[in-house]
């Protein structure tokens, strides 16, 4: 089989220590490896792995090991993915291989499984732990998978990214009909049904686990075997001592109650090695030895078991409220809008209050001929926030008013998809650095009723495809006059925080790096052709390279007459922390004028298109934000240009 490996690493000293490129090189017998660690390590330390991988990097993030995987995925791209037989996703939380991986392999791949892993759980529900597991093609060619991969996000703990994503994994196969197991057959063993098969170390050894979690001697009370006999077993498999931490630094009781420091000393002993003197116990170390055999069967029986109905009672209360919610006689958005508007009503209100009690402030303080300049600044930046304030109230009230009156039927716009092997532009300085996506929402009917009059559409449906999309305000002033509306984002944040009108439009915003390929198709259409494409101050955050994919991008997106409308800034955006410029491509007009014409685009000279009607770039600031809150062009700022499809 061609298998592709991908390992996520991870090291609080910022080092690739010895153990992992010897478990690296054992990989690489039988995979293509690719290593991607969640922290920085520095370019020595990366170094190490250039004989045992076909690429290494090392970036910080807080999505865990499937993070990785899911960076490593991105960067290789879905097409390059689907030519493998096999993915294997590893982490480094283990020490090993201690067998041979070959005779591991063929047995497994004997089974014919859709997946496998070694060990597995129950807890929750059954579930293959995820430190090495083996997806074979019919997972990998399977849209279940990319959407399960794409959708892997920052969660608030790691208890979370364990249920959503090691366990949500395994109950995503099932769910879908895939075969799976694990190497070791758990039922065989009399490992209690609730315990964590990982803490039985001896016992996978004993019966064919290749591997041996790191957790055994680093972390006190994980294991619940003698870690005497583990070292003895590892000896005889003639695995090295040296990568692993003495268990003699481990002073409080293991699993067992004692049976570590029953059994180090022979062992010791037999190797010819002199035991270092015991650390004194604590009283509390002493009186958890007494009681933990006792407490353990208890805990065991019962803890555990509660623990377990209240987790499950809590899973149904949610699901519970999630059905609630939608039952309800508006569309969720509308009840969500209307708890916002309250909020800010009640804002204003309180905000009211402070500009009388300053204004009562300053009309004493104008007595005095030296008044604070401060407290003016204060007022100021308090009536332009209760202005803004009032702009928002406006715009949402009305949004739900030609919601209501029109009759949207927000169903009618599914159907869309985005088929593209690069679902987020990784590269961009724009998505390492997020600073538009997160603060931008730009709104513009104006443009909207401009295209409208264009193509004398009145009561036509027309198509509108908005590129970085950022929060997708001009797809929804789109959709609001009844037309369709598409929105494209290179970077996934908004998409993450379900900002703005990503919870509404779910089914019309989608992540992708517009300077790749991509097909947005529709039903049975492979490739819709919009009859409008816009991008308000996006080509100039591209490489010249991406310039000339945007545009082969649109020209597979466009019929003859459709329109691209665009502002192209010209001044600097500002450096992201490393010194790359924000705005890569700063070009007089007659460059992008050939670009566009390379690609069957030329300029509309028309006056059906004034500057007032571009979204952005004109000079005025964003409608939906007051002047003193964002940012204003100055004229010369940015080129207008509209292109029509040849």
């Amino acid at each position: 089989m061609k298998r592709l490996c991908l390992f996520a690493g991870y090291s609080p000293e910022n080092r690739v220590d010895d153990y992992v490129v010897y478990y690296l090189k054992e990989l690489s017998r039988f995979a293509d490896v690719y290593y991607q660690a969640a922290n920085h390590f520095g370019e020595s330390e990366l170094q190490k792995l250039d004989a045992v991988t076909r690429g290494r990097w090392a970036e910080a993030h807080e999505k865990y090991d499937f993070g990785s995987w899911q960076k490593l995925i991105f960067r290789l791209g879905w097409q390059e993915i689907e030519k493998y037989d096999a993915v294997i996703l590893v982490n480094d939380s283990n020490y090993g291989p201690v067998r041979e991986l070959a005779e591991i392999f063929g047995r497994m791949d004997a089974v014919g499984l859709d997946a496998w892993g070694i060990t597995e759980n129950y807890g929750v529900t059954r579930h293959l732990q995820s430190y090495f597991l083996t997806l074979n093609r019919p997972v990998v060619e399977s849209a279940v998978f990319r959407d399960f991969f794409e959708s892997i996000a920052v969660e608030e703990s790691k208890q979370k990214i364990c249920e959503k994503y090691e366990i949500g994994l395994s109950k995503l196969l099932a769910e879908n009909g895939f075969s799976f197991a694990a190497l070791i057959d758990r039922s065989a063993l009399g490992i209690p049904f609730d315990a964590d098969i990982s803490t039985y170390q001896n016992t996978l050894l004993q019966n064919g686990s290749p591997f041996l979690k790191r957790k055994v001697f680093a972390s006190r009370n994980f294991a619940h075997e003698d870690l005497g006999q583990t070292r003895t077993l590892l000896e005889e498999l003639k695995y090295p001592l040296d990568w692993i931490a003495l268990p003699a630094t481990l002073q409080e009781p293991v699993g067992g109650g004692g049976a570590q420091s029953q059994s180090e000393a022979p062992a010791k002993d037999a190797a010819g090695e002199q035991s270092p003197p015991a650390a004194p116990l604590s009283i509390r170390a002493v009186i958890k030895r007494m009681l933990w055999p006792l407490y353990l069967p208890f805990k065991s029986r019962v803890v555990d078991k509660l623990a377990g109905i209240e987790h499950r009672v809590n899973h149904l209360v949610e699901k519970t409220a999630r059905i609630s919610s939608d039952v309800d006689g508006l569309p969720g958005f509308f009840v969500d809008v209307r708890s916002q508007v309250a909020s800010l009503v009640q804002g204003s209100r309180n905000t009211a209050t402070q500009i009388a009690a300053l204004q009562v402030q300053m009309a004493a303080l104008s007595q005095n001929a030296a008044l604070s300049q401060n407290a003016v600044t204060r007022l100021s930046d308090v009536q332009t926030s209760v202005a803004e304030l009032h702009g928002h109230l406006d715009w949402v009230q009305r949004d739900i008013l030609i919601a209501l009156m029109s009759n949207i039927d927000l169903k009618s716009l599914k159907g869309f998809k985005c088929v593209t092997d690069y679902p987020v532009a990784y590269d961009s300085p724009d998505h390492i650095h997020p600073v538009g996506t997160v603060l931008d929402h730009t709104r513009h009917p104006r443009f909207i009723r401009a295209c409208e009059d264009f193509f004398g559409s009145s009561g036509k449906q027309l198509s509108f495809l908005d590129l970085g999309c950022s929060a997708g305000g001009m797809v929804l002033d789109a959709v609001l006059r009844g037309h369709i509306g598409i929105g494209l984002e290179g970077s996934d944040i908004s998409r993450l925080q379900q900002r703005a009108e990503w919870r509404l439009l779910r089914d019309s915003l989608f992540t992708c790096d517009v300077t790749r390929p991509f097909a947005l198709g529709r039903g049975e259409i492979e490739t819709f052709k919009f009859d409008v494409i816009s991008a308000w101050e996006v080509l100039e955050h591209l490489t010249a390279d991406g310039v000339e994919g945007l545009f082969a991008n649109l020209a597979r997106h466009t019929h003859p007459g459709s329109i691209f409308a665009c502002s192209i800034s010209q001044v600097d955006g500002g450096f992201t922390e490393d010194g790359t410029p924000l705005h890569q491509t700063l070009e007089p007009l007659p460059w992008w004028q050939e670009r566009a014409a390379k690609y069957g685009f030329d300029v509309l000279h028309s006056e059906a298109f004034l500057p007032l009607d571009f979204a952005r770039g004109n000079g005025n600031s964003s409608v939906y934000y007051r002047p003193a809150h964002s940012y204003q062009e100055k004229e010369g700022d940015c080129f207008l240009v509209v292109f029509q499809r040849r």
